[in-house]
C-alpha cells in the first residue's frame, strides 16, 4: 500500500503542476509534459493495474466505475468497462492470436497493402502514434460491449479493428448497430474527457485572465491540452503498442486453455520487456516493462513484478525459454516495421 500511495502521489503532483502551468495564459511545454505524463500514469500504471486487481479485488470493483469515479480515477478516451471487456477478458487470454483485438500485425494489414513509398508508411505510423487512443482504441474496445446486441456484425467482422473512421462510415450508411455504437461512443466515451480537458480547462484559464471577449476562453490553455494529448499518446504508443509486436515474438494460430503450461509459455514468447528495476524507470514505462510476468500473473501489483523480475528471468533461462528484453526504442522500431509490412 505504501508503494501505491507513492505512485498516486507522484501522479497527482504531475497533474497539479501541469494544470497550474497550463492555465497561466501562455503556451507551456512543461505543462504539456506534466499533464501528458499525469494522464499516462493514470492509464498505464493506476488504471491498468487497478482493473486487473493488482492492488486487491475490492479496489478493482470500484476503480473508475461510474461517471464520478471515472472523472476522479481515469478520465481518458477509453471507457473503463470496455477496457475490462477488451483487455482483461480477451487480449490476455487470446494473446497474439487472430482473435486478439490488439494483434498489431492483423490490425495494420490495410497499411501493408497501400501502394505508397515505404517512408510514407512510416509517416502514417507516426501519425497513428499521436492519435491511436481516440482514433482506434476507444472504438475498438467499446465494440466488445456491443458485440451481443441486435444487428451486430459477424464474429469475423468484429475481429477486425473498428476505428473512428470505420465507425463513422458504418453509422452514416444507416447500419443500426453502428449507429447505436456511435451514439454510445460520442455520449459516454468521448464527451466527458473532451468537455473537461478541451473546454473546461481553457474556460477556467479564460476566467482567470479575462480573455476571450464575451465568452472566456484561453487558446493557450487549449494548446497546452492538445500538446499534453500528443505527449501521452506518443509515450503510451511507445510503451504499450510495442509490448507484443516484432518479428522476434511469436503469434499463434489456435487458442489454449488459461493457466496451463502452454498459457504461461505463450505469455513469454509473445511478449517483450524493456529496461527495468527502479521506480523511476518503471514508472515511465508504466510498469509495462514486465510483460511476460504480467501476462503470466496479471493480478500482481507493479511492486511484485519489480521483485519477481530477476527470478522470472532466471527460470526462463534455466528452461531455455527466450525472454526478450530490449530498450523501448528498439521495440518501437520493430513494431513500426511490423505495422508497415517490412517485418512479420
Amino acid at each position: 500500500q505504501r508503494h501505491l500511495a507513492a505512485v498516486e502521489l507522484w501522479t497527482l503532483l504531475l497533474g497539479v503542476v501541469g494544470v497550474l502551468l497550463a492555465i497561466r495564459g501562455v503556451v507551456s511545454p512543461m505543462s504539456m509534459l506534466a499533464i501528458g505524463y499525469y494522464k499516462y500514469g493514470k492509464f498505464a500504471v493506476l488504471a491498468h493495474h487497478s482493473l486487473h486487481g493488482g492492488w486487491g479485488r475490492a479496489r478493482r470493483g470500484w476503480y473508475a466505475q461510474g461517471l464520478y469515479r471515472r472523472v476522479v480515477d481515469w478520465l481518458d478516451w477509453i471507457f473503463p468497462e470496455a477496457w475490462i471487456a477488451e483487455h482483461n477478458k480477451v487480449h490476455h487470454y487470446r494473446l497474439n492470436e487472430d482473435a486478439d483485438p490488439d494483434f498489431v500485425e492483423r490490425n495494420t494489414e490495410v497499411v501493408h497493402g497501400w501502394r505508397i513509398p515505404l517512408v510514407a508508411k512510416y509517416a502514417v505510423v507516426a501519425v497513428q502514434a499521436a492519435t491511436w487512443k481516440w482514433f482506434y482504441y476507444a472504438s475498438n474496445t467499446l465494440k466488445l460491449l456491443h458485440a451481443d446486441r441486435p444487428h451486430a456484425p459477424s464474429k469475423q467482422e468484429l475481429d477486425e479493428p473498428i476505428t473512428l473512421s470505420g465507425l463513422a462510415f458504418g453509422a452514416a450508411a444507416g447500419n443500426p448497430w453502428y449507429r447505436a455504437l456511435a451514439l454510445d461512443f460520442v455520449v459516454r466515451v468521448m464527451a466527458p474527457p473532451l468537455l473537461t480537458q478541451f473546454l473546461a480547462l481553457p474556460v477556467l484559464a479564460g476566467l482567470l485572465h479575462g480573455s476571450g471577449g464575451t465568452f472566456p476562453f484561453c487558446w493557450a490553455a487549449l494548446a497546452n491540452a492538445v500538446g499534453a494529448e500528443l505527449v501521452t499518446n506518443v509515450h503510451a504508443f511507445c510503451t504499450i503498442v510495442t509490448n507484443h509486436a516484432g518479428e522476434d515474438l511469436w503469434w499463434f494460430d489456435s487458442a489454449c486453455s488459461a493457466d496451463t503450461a502452454e498459457f504461461y509459455l505463450r505469455a513469454i514468447l509473445g511478449s517483450s520487456a524493456y529496461h527495468a528495476g527502479s521506480d523511476l524507470v518503471d514508472y515511465f514505462h508504466g510498469y509495462l516493462n514486465y510483460q511476460g510476468e504480467h501476462h503470466a500473473f496479471p493480478d500482481l501489483s507493479p511492486l511484485h513484478y519489480q521483485r519477481l523480475h530477476p527470478h522470472f528471468k532466471r527460470v526462463c533461462a534455466d528452461h531455455g525459454v527466450p525472454y526478450v528484453q530490449e530498450p523501448v526504442w528498439v521495440r518501437v522500431k520493430k513494431t513500426a516495421d511490423v505495422m508497415v509490412g517490412a517485418a512479420k
